[in-house]
């Protein structure tokens, strides 16, 4: 069974079996039109846009901090390497 089989409904696929090509041609661009609108209606929905803006907003403070520990190993590194002068075999790290 294809992936199309399986979202359109028994009625949709039992109405159109037996459709000539004009009509299947109809129906091609009917769907693609209310594709087009859908996706524009989507783009402009306010709650879509004001969930990005959430999603957006609390992902920074995870952002911001993983920057600042990224920061810290990257310094805390440099003074390992400072310290060591080089290379140390004894080192843990």
């Amino acid at each position: 069974m294809s992936t199309e089989s399986k979202l359109l409904t028994k009625t949709f696929v039992q109405d159109n079996t037996n459709l000539n090509e004009d009509e299947a041609a109809h129906l091609i661009i009917k769907s693609i039109m209310l594709i087009s609108e859908l996706k524009e209606e989507m783009s402009s929905d306010e709650r879509i846009l004001a969930a990005v803006q959430i999603k957006k907003d609390l992902e920074e403070g995870y952002k911001s901090v993983i920057k600042n520990e990224q920061a810290k190993i990257h310094f805390l590194v440099g003074k390992i390497k400072e310290i060591q002068g080089g290379v140390n075999p004894n080192a843990s790290v």
